[in-house]
């Protein structure tokens, strides 16, 4: 079922989310392709998802193997018909090879950077900027030279007419990384309740410090959403509970406070199975994942991204 968003038209602004932490393996992907697709399914919202993920879980969580390939293959530029954020990085980039002495660039001219993935049933849209392998040369790069490149292109013309953009960051604070949080208005920090999540938080925050006059890097940090959290009566339930209070405390002992949201996404299988499906549970009908799915919902409401306090 669609659900209709109360905010006035004339309140909505593009929202631009980062997703980042420096630990992979909790949940991040999954929270940001599987939000992206709750807002396009419940609340017809046209959404961007840029896979910013030398890893690229985001565009295989979405893109049929055949498409995936399409996309990356770096020998068949001229057929391209969209190109990836690798592309988009380097599409005005002129060089010399030194070995040749041959004249390249620019690299490309797509009209586009973006794939049409989805049309939800209510009108909503999800289209997706590709990752690429190849985005791991970009982290080597100096940031003053890139940083600005996600911001840049999500402000022209180019970008579509996108209502929230969520970028999908590696797990490390690189060149990569910083441009997408150049680009943001706000990051989102997924982190399951463990040891490692007491001691990644400070450390995600030092770096935002340290680079954000420099780089001039505005978004803010609008709170830590804790994932993969085990169920009730589960064995390890009582030590998750215990490091999220940590963790919580960690957080309002910061200067400003940072903000834990109500909202949890438990770990559950059906996650995995969707990604091997290419189907983001809320494009699901089955009534099982209902609460999955409002789990989600409840992301989206601690983010403001749906409701009267857009």
């Amino acid at each position: 079922m669609m659900l209709v968003d109360p905010t006035p038209e004339k309140k909505r602004r593009r929202r631009v989310l980062a997703v980042q932490n420096v630990k992979g393996g909790v949940g991040k992907t999954t929270v940001a392709v599987n939000l992206a697709s709750l807002l396009v399914e419940r609340y017809g919202k046209k959404v961007l998802l840029i896979d910013a993920d030398p890893q690229c879980n985001a565009s295989l969580y979405l893109l049929s193997d055949e498409r995936f390939l399409a996309a990356t293959d770096s020998g068949s530029v001229a057929e391209k018909e969209h190109g990836n954020l690798w592309d988009l990085f380097h599409k005005d980039v002129r060089y010399i090879d030194l070995v040749t002495g041959r004249r390249h660039g620019p690299r490309t001219s797509f009209d586009r950077h973006y794939h049409v993935v989805k049309r939800g049933t209510g009108g909503g849209l999800l289209s997706l900027v590709c990752g690429s392998a190849r985005l791991s040369d970009i982290q080597e790069m100096g940031p003053e030279l890139v940083v600005s490149r996600i911001r840049d292109w999500l402000r022209g013309s180019a970008s579509g007419d996108a209502e929230v953009v969520i970028i999908d960051c590696p797990p490390s604070i690189g060149s990569l990384t910083l441009s997408a949080l150049r680009a943001a208005d706000d990051i989102l920090v997924p982190m399951s309740p463990d040891a490692f999540a007491l001691h990644g938080l400070p450390l995600l925050l030092q770096k935002l410090d340290q680079y954000r006059t420099p780089l001039r890097i505005k978004c803010r940090v609008a709170g830590v959403l804790f994932t993969l959290y085990p169920p009730i009566g589960a064995e390890v339930r009582p030590a998750a509970d215990a490091y999220a209070s940590r963790i919580e405390e960690i957080c309002r002992a910061r200067t400003p406070p940072v903000a834990v949201f109500a909202a949890r996404i438990s770990r559950d299988e059906a996650y995995p199975q969707s990604f091997e499906r290419h189907e983001p549970l809320p494009f699901s009908n089955d009534p099982k994942l209902r609460s999955l799915v409002d789990e989600l919902d409840g992301v989206a409401r601690d983010l403001k991204l749906v409701g009267d306090a857009i």
